[in-house]
C-alpha cells in the first residue's frame, strides 16, 4: 500500500526540475510507480485520504491532478480527474486545511483550481495564491485565469479533447499561446 507520505516525499524529492518540464522519463517513472494507485484514486478508492489529514488530502489531490497529467500526457484522460480534484480542493479550503499542509509542496493544493476551465475556480486560485504563495506563483495563476476569462477554456487542450478552436483561439495558439 502506498501512503500519502510516500506520495508527498516522492513529489517533493522530484522538485521543480521535474514538476514543470515535460519529460518522458519522469512520466514513465510516475506510470511505473503509481499507475495502480492513480486508477484506484480515480475510482474513489482513496477518498478517505481527504479527511485523514491535511497532508493526506494534498497527496490525493496530487495523485488526481498532477499524476493524471503525467500518466496520460497528451490524451483526454489527462484531465479526467480534474472535477474530482477541484471538489476536494473546495472542501479543503472551506475547512482551512490548506493552511496546515507541508509548505514544500503546499502550492499543489491550488493547482486543480488553476487547471479548471471554470472562471470562479480561477478567481479562487488567484485569491488563494495571492494569500499564501509567491509572486511567481501568483503571476502563473493570473495568467491561467486570464486565458479562461478570454476564451472560457484552455485553447491548448482543444486538439487533445477533440474541440475545434475558434479563430481567436487559433491566433492565440499561433502567437505562442500557452503551452502548459
Amino acid at each position: 500500500m502506498i501512503s500519502p507520505d510516500r506520495i508527498l516525499n516522492f513529489w517533493a524529492d522530484a522538485g521543480p526540475c521535474n514538476w514543470w518540464l515535460k519529460t518522458d522519463t519522469f512520466d514513465a517513472s510516475i506510470r511505473k510507480l503509481f499507475v495502480d494507485l492513480h486508477r484506484q484514486a480515480a475510482e474513489g478508492g482513496n477518498d478517505s485520504w481527504e479527511m485523514l489529514s491535511p497532508d493526506a488530502a494534498l497527496a490525493l489531490v496530487i495523485v488526481l491532478d498532477q499524476f493524471s497529467r503525467h500518466i496520460h500526457r497528451g490524451r483526454p484522460r489527462a484531465y479526467a480527474c480534474d472535477d474530482k480534484a477541484v471538489k476536494i480542493v473546495h472542501r479543503v479550503i472551506a475547512r482551512g486545511d490548506d493552511r496546515r499542509m507541508r509548505p514544500d509542496v503546499r502550492e499543489f493544493i491550488y493547482m486543480p483550481l488553476m487547471h479548471s476551465e471554470n472562471l470562479p475556480d480561477q478567481n479562487l486560485s488567484v485569491a488563494e495564491t495571492a494569500r499564501w504563495l509567491s509572486a511567481e506563483d501568483l503571476a502563473s495563476a493570473e495568467g491561467h485565469r486570464d486565458i479562461i476569462a478570454s476564451f472560457g477554456r484552455f485553447p491548448h487542450r482543444n486538439g487533445i479533447l477533440g474541440r475545434t478552436s475558434t479563430p481567436e483561439e487559433g491566433e492565440f495558439l499561433k502567437d505562442g499561446g500557452f503551452a502548459g
